[in-house]
């Protein structure tokens, strides 16, 4: 990926599903019944749309590269046994990664906690 996205939950009737949206690549979407699908459908979305815009001339953003990194996106946390074996079941029974489960769970919470 090469542009910084958002990802968020969304709802149409009764379905929820994620979305990863470009926040530089304007209408450069993804969808996923996991964060997880929805990135990785954004990422290829995001080379579709570079290849159409070099096509038809439609000027492409500059990829901004950051000085520092400021997170890894790696997290040690200890949490109680049996957290993390019912964290574990769960996760297998909706087979996904034990680290996409906490992943999702977080950015759910995320979605229904953060100041307006």
């Amino acid at each position: 990926m090469l542009y910084p996205f958002q990802v968020y939950q969304s709802r149409v009737e009764d379905h929820v599903f994620w979305v990863a949206k470009s926040a530089s690549l304007k209408g450069c979407v993804g969808q996923g019944e996991t964060a997880e699908e929805a990135i990785s459908e954004l990422e290829a979305n995001e080379r579709e749309w570079i290849a159409t815009a070099r096509e038809v001339g439609i000027p492409i953003p500059a990829v901004l590269v950051e000085a520092s990194q400021e997170y890894s996106g790696k997290l040690t946390v200890r949490i109680a046994p049996g957290v993390h074996r019912d964290a574990a079941r769960i996760a297998k029974a909706e087979k996904i990664s034990l680290t996409q489960y906490i992943s999702d769970a977080i950015v759910n919470w995320n979605a229904h906690n953060s100041p307006a």
